[in-house]
């Protein structure tokens, strides 16, 4: 509101204040104070003021601990979720990775009749008499090795992923790699190079190779892995978790449907892919690696976290185990036959009837 009071003067008043009938034409403030016509007094402050002066004010120290308080807290909510959509994005690669090749490994089939060679099945030609030797290139992985009966030589230097002789056999010289010839695909994304540990996760790896192939169906035919009959008795064979045990007795006939049959897996560096024996071959002895959606003691078991296993009807599955697993577990969960069992001396017998007994002599 304006007031023009005397020639040439312009009176600004806010509506804060009125007109007093009292006092000649003057001003009353909204506190009852008054002011005289003629001699402009701020009567209260102005808008445009207000906002300049709390421009000015800045914040307290109060606030500003409230303002990264807050923050915190919003990164302790959204970190958890964004590292768990970060390893699931890992967990779905590897998966892919396992996919792609599972198809390879049809179209070998498709070319040769049986399934890709693995060590052991030359090394268990001792149950037939000797064992083949295993130079690099003539398994589906491509790794020589240099065991011979149960002495150990190593094969390669360590680390593996520095060693060039092992960086140009794996995977390059194996023979699925010509129908699967992307390096990348051979590796899960959350397998770096590095020394391997006696942990639940394992450590790193060799830098080459994340998986392994079921030890003792190399050469075997995927239409003659559809039933199994024990020739002798296997009896309590440990389940994953070891809460349970599952029997065979002889003469029983087991069906393996090709959804159930584990084919490849997600190999443990310590045991054994970036150890003694860096190849891609998963024997009884061997452990998966559970290092998808990893979770400390929260199953009945210990540790437990998902790792990827490819069947034999080319689908893969990210499957939930404790972190401690063996393949001999995992080949009792289907009935596979056991040769390195948790206690006692090896089965020879039933093996000797499933493991495909090759035809000498060894062409190399």
């Amino acid at each position: 509101m304006m007031s023009i009071d005397a020639p040439g003067r312009l009176e600004t008043v806010l509506d804060c204040g009125r007109r007093s009938g009292d006092n000649g034409g003057g001003w009353e403030t909204a506190a009852g104070r008054t002011y005289p016509a003629g001699k402009p007094r701020s009567v209260c402050t102005a808008p445009g003021k207000v906002d300049r002066e709390m421009s000015r004010r800045g914040f307290t120290l109060i606030e500003l601990i409230v303002v990264a308080a807050i923050i915190a807290i919003v990164i302790a909510i959204l970190l958890p979720a964004l590292s768990r959509a970060r390893d699931e994005a890992r967990a779905v690669s590897c998966r892919s990775n396992m996919k792609q090749l599972m198809l390879g490994m049809f179209v070998y089939v498709g070319d040769e009749k049986v399934l890709p060679a693995t060590h052991s099945v030359f090394w268990m030609q001792l149950l037939f008499g000797g064992e083949w030797p295993r130079p690099s290139g003539v398994t589906w992985d491509g790794a020589r090795d240099r065991l011979r009966a149960v002495t150990y030589t190593a094969a390669y230097n360590k680390p593996y992923h520095l060693d060039p002789e092992f960086v140009a056999d794996v995977p390059a010289r194996g023979t699925l790699f010509r129908y699967v010839r992307q390096a990348a695909v051979y590796l899960c994304p959350s397998d770096k190079p590095g020394p391997a540990t006696d942990t639940p996760l394992g450590g790193g790896g060799n830098g080459r190779l994340s998986y392994s192939m079921n030890a003792y169906i190399g050469y075997r035919a995927p239409e003659d892995l559809q039933t199994f009959t024990y020739v002798a008795d296997s009896l309590n064979n440990p389940l994953p978790g070891r809460q349970k045990h599952v029997s065979f007795r002889a003469g029983q006939r087991v069906v393996f449907p090709p959804s159930r049959f584990m084919t490849l897996f997600e190999d443990h560096p310590y045991y054994h892919t970036n150890n003694n024996f860096p190849d891609g071959n998963f024997n009884c002895i061997d452990r998966i690696a559970t290092r998808h959606l990893f979770r400390a003691g929260s199953g009945p078991g210990g540790p437990e976290g998902r790792s990827s296993i490819a069947f034999l009807d080319g689908h893969v599955e990210g499957r939930l185990y404790p972190a401690r697993t063996m393949g001999r577990e995992l080949f009792a969960e289907f009935g596979q036959p056991i040769f390195w069992r948790e206690a006692g001396v090896p089965d020879r017998v039933n093996m000797a009837a499933y493991i495909k007994r090759l035809q000498g002599p060894c062409p190399w």
